[in-house]
């Protein structure tokens, strides 16, 4: 439940804005509840949540009309909720304005692997549904397997193909491997070659494998035609013919290897833009418009981590050269449901790993998820306007700006709009456990919010234990941290305040009926 204040604040923004979000919907419920289901399963199928405001009308200029019956509407959306596999807790807030009520519907967003959230009687294909922008749109058949693929653990990098027999393999290539893959790995040095290729994943089952191919491959598209990059570059900041009629100023496909891939994209990047010449020191330095090591990695990250899985892999990655930034689309979002900004400072799981194991042995990459943040750095390092990481609709978008870029809009609106998104996710009860990169990444953010899930937990008695296990801690570190200086604070309260150090001590939340 968020403070009142807080509340007040994103119906100011409503009214003001007159429009929806990516992780606000508007319902008017003057004269009865809406069917909200598609809308509880989009936010529930998304990190950040959601929030249903009931009580203003979008259809009458988003007017303030109030819903029929404040009680009545939560008990029915509610019971909407529990229609729902799995059952949504949502967390309602109300408030008066102009006299009329209104009510906050707060909808957190389930881990990867309670999802797809959706209607039980329609059933995940016809039930399951994804927000875009304002729109609750239903998970396509590639999403979906996306969320399959997580949870049961498939790895489409270690595929076959019947169009690819070991006679693909590239002899030289496969000689260098051998001889990098028994310095990086010790223990392989032991093995035959036919064992290291196995082991390593580039052969299965007598047949290269789709990671085999990328690596090792003398043309792996003979057997992935499509799996390539398509770069093209424009003089402009949209894709629309120029006065010519000319859409592209260089238009290119790249095939073979990853390693092939990534040179020649390198390539077409370094022969597309401009270069800069700076004198420092008396020494002539030449600068590219886009640096080098952003744009290799924006790259290779879209190679490595994109989806290789039956539904993606006739798409080619995408790259494309506007006249103020760089663009680099793949398919597939990121693996399991993560947050981007906890990409490089969390563990992350990994969608390609046999992929990304071979490229490391070739020296190609490394499996740090370190990627984001260099990319972000380079960036500051040249005092660029920040990417921007979109990870939308099954898919996975970088923007890198150069110095034409208009700066981002840094306005009163989008931070209304950010705290929306961030209420949501920190209001919405925790029915459901967080990864435990995702709660750590929001306590590193904001205690305060982490105090606030512990006191909504304690409503009734909890162990050190319970409270640790719930929230992925190691116990020592929540006794020190939240535990202890909460009970010292009196906002959580002893069982047994004789005992303080009993095995059967529990905690409870002080005052129940404060508004968290």
């Amino acid at each position: 439940m968020v403070f009142p204040m807080e509340l007040q604040q994103i119906v100011q923004h409503v009214l003001e804005s007159r429009c929806e979000t990516q992780t606000l919907e508007i319902k008017a419920a003057a004269e009865g509840t809406p069917r909200v289901y598609d809308t509880l399963s989009a936010f529930s199928n998304q990190n950040e949540g959601g929030i249903i405001l009931f009580g203003i009308d979008e259809q009458h200029g988003f007017d303030i009309c109030g819903v029929y019956d404040a009680q009545d509407l939560q008990k029915k959306v509610h019971g909407q909720c529990e229609s729902m596999t799995p059952e949504i807790r949502p967390a309602f807030e109300t408030m008066v304005a102009d006299g009329k009520t209104i009510v906050a519907a707060y909808i957190s967003g389930h881990p990867m692997s309670e999802r797809p959230v959706y209607r039980t009687s329609k059933g995940i294909t016809e039930g399951s549904y994804t927000r875009i922008g304002d729109a609750d749109v239903r998970m396509t058949a590639t999403e979906l397997y996306d969320i399959e693929t997580f949870k049961e653990g498939r790895r489409d990098d270690i595929s076959t193909s019947p169009a690819a027999a070991l006679d693909a393999l590239d002899a030289r290539k496969i000689g260098r491997f051998i001889l990098n893959a028994t310095k990086e790995r010790p223990l392989l040095s032991r093995r035959t070659d036919d064992e290291i290729l196995s082991l390593t994943g580039i052969i299965r089952d007598d047949r290269p494998t789709l990671a085999g191919m990328l690596t090792l491959g003398d043309y792996p598209q003979r057997a992935y035609p499509n799996l390539c990059i398509t770069a093209i570059a424009l003089n402009a900041t949209s894709i629309s013919p120029d006065a010519t009629g000319e859409r592209f100023l260089d238009s290119k496909r790249y095939e073979g290897t990853i390693e092939d891939m990534l040179e020649g994209a390198q390539s077409f990047i370094a022969h597309n833009s401009r270069t800069k010449v700076v004198i420092k020191d008396g020494e002539r330095i030449d600068v590219p418009e886009y640096p080098e090591t952003a744009v290799r990695e924006i790259i290779l990250n879209a190679l490595m981590h994109r989806d290789y899985g039956p539904y993606c892999n006739g798409t080619p990655v995408r790259l494309t050269l506007f006249s103020d930034r760089l663009e680099c689309w793949n398919p597939g979002g990121v693996y399991g449901g993560q947050n981007i900004d906890d990409i490089g400072y969390a563990n992350m799981p990994t969608r390609n790993p046999t992929l990304v194991s071979l490229l490391e042995i070739q020296k190609i990459a490394e499996n740090r998820h370190s990627g984001i943040p260099v990319i972000r750095e380079e960036a500051a390092s040249r005092g660029l306007r920040q990417p921007e990481f979109l990870d939308r609709n099954g898919s996975f978008l970088v923007r890198f700006f150069n110095e034409n870029a208009v700066p981002s809009a840094d306005d009163q609106t989008t931070a209304t709009v950010n705290r929306i998104g961030t209420f949501a996710r920190q209001s919405a009860p925790q029915s459901t456990r967080q990864t435990d990169d995702d709660r750590h990444g929001h306590v590193r953010n904001n205690p305060k919010t982490m105090r606030h899930m512990i006191l909504r937990y304690c409503h009734e008695p909890r162990s050190a234990k319970d409270i640790a296990e719930h929230f992925g801690y190691n116990m020592t570190y929540m006794r020190k941290t939240f535990i202890r200086p909460m009970v010292a604070q009196g906002a959580l309260a002893r069982t047994m305040p004789d005992k303080p150090r009993s095995k059967y001590q529990r905690y409870l939340a002080a005052d129940q009926h404060t508004v968290l």
